[in-house]
């Protein structure tokens, strides 16, 4: 928890300084990004989607600073954006030694002047806010040490991790590059909680980096390099690690998985082929184990129960005082055990909740009215592809696979400790561009299907009328 001196308000994070910025900084970006989609995507269908993408994200950024600013009146924004100001002061009024110190070391090896520069002490000996921090950092100091500069600067990792997960599925589905554009990079509430000075940027940003590089690095390696698809990887997986832990507990294990299963598709032999399953799942459920470990050694599953028992209390003592947006899993024992039985509603809850009629206040509702999308557009797959299909293609399709894996696993951790849903609309965006990937790749395979069966039908029907129109007449 802040301590509690935190949380008096009035510190502004927007000021005069960051309005007069704000178009310069706009312009800018998009310019940038434009010359970039000249070079890179010139004659390329997805040209359409890179800029509108961006700009989507950018207006997000500011409306959250808004929101912060107008609305809640503080946030963890603003003490990163505290934490932020110091490093960039530092810079100025202590020497650039310093400032560079204080970006690139941990606090435990911070000198005398870099440490008296530090307004909270609690923010810079928590690696997952330091980082946030550092990252707002280097942006902000571009720009005169602006919290719009920092907001932008994370809300571009953001993207570009987005951008990349888009072009590993646009690698295998090309034909679906419209609906896959709408399921990555058009989601209303990843677009809005997924950008600015927050660690929810950096975590979604660093999933799609990670995709992107193992995809490329050891499934298509040689298509895209080899440095890109590397440091993808490597600042992928640290963000995921150290910002959000449990982010690569979900995607580590189901990535090795996936791989696992491409691999098998590239075995010719059907006989071979089919031998390899359970040895490649074997290899990468064990791979996914031993990642796994080494993920979580910093937490345990009887903590983090404990911990979510203790904070359902906490949410709805609150709730019933204050008229929160809490919401409870019911009474459940504070063991691994006790948490399991509870995944399928944690997994409800952060996929398909808040209900309309629980959405009390107005910040609430635009997360209700996508979570009602979220639930029919799932019923309309489920009935349109139907369930033995749906089984069939997650077991022939590895990407399906590894997308439902990751969005449950993820939707399951965030559900079960989040306990609010106002903290549930943040913590649960990394999974949705993955579950909605997951849903249009199902959708697609009823339609796929019957197009082939309409074509064979035609063949059918024109061999038909060919050998019709050849009988001679009598």
């Amino acid at each position: 928890m802040y301590p509690l001196l935190l949380y008096d308000k009035g510190i502004d994070i927007l000021n005069i300084l960051d309005f007069v910025l704000l178009p310069f900084l706009t312009i800018g970006i998009i310019a940038i990004f434009n010359n970039i989609k000249k070079k890179r995507y010139k004659d390329s269908i997805v040209a359409q989607y890179f800029i509108p993408a961006l700009v989507f994200r950018l207006i997000g950024t500011f409306l959250t600073a808004c929101l912060y600013q107008y609305y809640y009146g503080y946030g963890d924004t603003t003490w990163y954006y505290i934490g932020v100001s110091d490093i960039a002061k530092a810079f100025f009024t202590k020497g650039f030694s310093v400032g560079v110190e204080m970006l690139l070391y941990p606090y435990d090896l911070y000198s005398d002047a870099a440490k008296e520069s530090i307004t909270y002490v609690f923010f810079f000996r928590n690696d997952s806010m330091l980082t946030v921090i550092k990252s707002g950092a280097l942006f902000s100091m571009l720009t005169f040490g602006s919290f719009i500069g920092a907001s932008y600067g994370l809300t571009l990792i953001s993207f570009i991790g987005m951008w990349m997960f888009y072009r590993v599925m646009l690698d295998l589905y090309p034909h679906l590059h419209r609906p896959l554009a709408f399921a990555i990079l058009f989601v209303p509430s990843v677009c809005f909680w997924g950008t600015g000075l927050m660690k929810d940027p950096l975590s979604i940003g660093g999933v799609g980096m990670f995709v992107y590089g193992i995809y490329f690095l050891f499934y298509k390696s040689g298509q895209r390099g080899l440095l890109l698809p590397l440091l993808a990887l490597i600042i992928g997986l640290y963000y995921s690690i150290v910002v959000k832990a449990y982010v690569a507990v979900a995607v580590v294990p189901a990535a090795v998985v996936w791989l696992s299963l491409m691999f098998k598709n590239k075995i010719k032999n059907k006989t071979l082929r089919a031998l390899s399953v359970p040895l490649l799942l074997a290899i990468g459920i064990g791979f996914g184990a031993i990642a796994l470990q080494q993920v979580s050694k910093s937490f345990k599953l009887e903590d983090i129960a404990l911990e979510a028992a203790k904070t359902q209390w906490w949410i709805a003592l609150n709730t019933e005082q204050f008229g929160g947006t809490g919401y409870s899993l019911g009474i459940f024992e504070p063991t691994p055990a006790g948490m399991l039985k509870k995944a399928p509603e944690a997994i409800n809850v952060a996929l398909f909740r808040p209900y309309i009629w629980e959405a009390k206040k107005i910040i609430v509702i635009p997360s209700a009215l996508e979570a009602v999308f979220t639930l029919l557009f799932t019923i309309y797959v489920f009935f349109t592809v139907g369930l033995f299909r749906t089984l069939r293609e997650l077991f022939s399709d590895p990407t399906v696979l590894f997308c439902l894996i990751f969005a449950i696993i993820f939707a399951f951790a965030v559900g079960f400790t989040s306990m609010n849903f106002g903290a549930l609309a943040r913590y649960k965006i990394p999974a949705l561009p993955f579950y909605f990937s997951a849903l249009v790749i199902l959708l697609d395979s009823r339609n796929r299907k019957a197009a082939i069966a309409n074509f064979n039908q035609a063949k059918i029907e024109k061999a038909d009328a060919f050998k019709y129109n050849s009988v001679p007449l009598q």
